[in-house]
C-alpha cells in the first residue's frame, strides 16, 4: 500500500532528524570497526601484507585468550539474568508501595553516583586481601557489577510496569487469577520490551566492570577476573596490533550479532 503524502513527509522528517546520528555512528564506529576487521586479517605491525586467519589461529591457540574470553563469558552468563531478575524483584516490591519502599525508591540509584576508586577502596577495606587474590574475587567483582546497576535497571522496569493498565489486573482478579497467574500472563508478557531493552544495557554495562577489576587488581589480576579487557589493554602496550584487532573482532561480533537478533525478534512478536 503506498504512503500518504503526509506519512512520505513524516518519514523524509524522521531521516533528517536521524541523520546526524546515524552520521556519527558510521564516521566513529562502523568505519573504524570494519578498518579492526581488516586489520585482524594482516600481518600488523604496519604491514598490509594478507595473513588470511592466520593471526585468528594464534589467538585461539592462546590460553590467555581462552581464560579471558571463558571469565567473559561466564561474568555475562551469570550477570546479566541476576541483574534482571533481582531488578525485576525490587520493581515489583517498589510499585506495590509497601511501607518502606518510598526510602528504597529514594536511595536506589545512589551507587550509580558514586566514584568506582571510593568503591573498590571499600570493598578492599572489608574484604580481606588474600580472598581477593583467589576465586572469590570473581562473586565480589559480580557482586559489585550488580549492586551497581541495580538501581538503574529497578528503575526502568518500574516504568514499564507503570504502563500496564490495571484494569487488566482487576479483570484477572475477577476471573480468579492469583498472584503468580497475574505475574505470568499479564505482567511478564507486556513488560517483556522493557526486559529485553534492559538485557541489553545488562550485557553493555558487564563490559564496564573492567574498571573494577583493573583497580581490584591491577594489569595482571588473579586468574578468575581476567576479563577479555585485560587482554586487549594488554597486547595494546604491547603493540600487538593484530592480536588486538582479533580480540576485538570476536568481542564485538556476537554482542552485535546477539542484540540485533533480539530486538529483531523482538519488534517482530511486537
Amino acid at each position: 500500500m503506498p504512503l500518504s503524502p503526509r506519512a512520505r513527509r513524516k518519514r523524509r522528517v524522521g531521516l533528517l532528524l536521524c541523520a546526524p546520528m546515524l552520521l556519527g555512528v558510521l564516521l566513529f564506529f562502523a568505519l573504524p570497526f570494519l578498518m579492526v576487521v581488516g586489520y585482524s586479517f594482516g600481518l600488523g605491525g604496519g604491514q598490509a601484507q594478507f595473513a588470511g586467519f592466520e593471526n585468528y589461529k594464534k589467538v585461539f591457540s592462546s590460553q590467555t585468550f581462552l581464560l579471558a574470553a571463558g571469565n567473559t563469558v561466564k561474568f555475562l552468563v551469570l550477570g546479566v539474568p541476576l541483574l534482571i531478575v533481582l531488578a525485576l524483584m525490587l520493581a515489583l516490591l517498589l510499585h506495590r508501595a509497601l511501607p518502606g519502599t518510598a526510602f528504597c525508591s529514594n536511595t536506589i540509584l545512589l551507587p550509580l553516583v558514586l566514584p568506582i576508586a571510593s568503591i573498590v577502596t571499600i570493598t578492599e577495606w572489608l574484604i580481606p586481601a588474600p580472598a581477593l587474590d583467589g576465586p572469590m574475587a570473581f562473586y565480589v567483582l559480580l557482586a559489585l557489577y550488580l549492586w551497581k546497576n541495580c538501581g538503574y535497571i529497578t528503575i526502568l522496569l518500574l516504568a514499564g510496569l507503570s504502563l500496564i493498565p490495571r484494569e487488566l489486573y482487576d479483570a484477572a482478579a475477577i476471573e480468579g487469577a492469583g498472584g503468580s497467574a497475574r505475574l505470568t500472563y499479564i505482567t511478564l508478557p507486556l513488560l517483556r520490551p522493557s526486559l529485553v531493552f534492559c538485557a541489553v544495557l545488562g550485557v553493555i554495562n558487564s563490559f564496564k566492570s573492567y574498571r573494577k577489576a583493573f583497580l581490584l587488581g591491577g594489569k595482571y589480576p588473579n586468574e578468575s577476573i581476567y576479563l577479555m579487557q585485560h587482554f586487549l589493554n594488554n597486547n595494546f602496550e604491547n603493540l600487538s596490533y593484530a592480536r588486538l584487532a582479533v580480540a576485538s573482532v570476536v568481542t564485538a561480533l556476537p554482542i552485535i550479532v546477539i542484540t540485533i537478533v533480539v530486538l529483531a525478534f523482538e519488534r517482530r512478536r511486537s
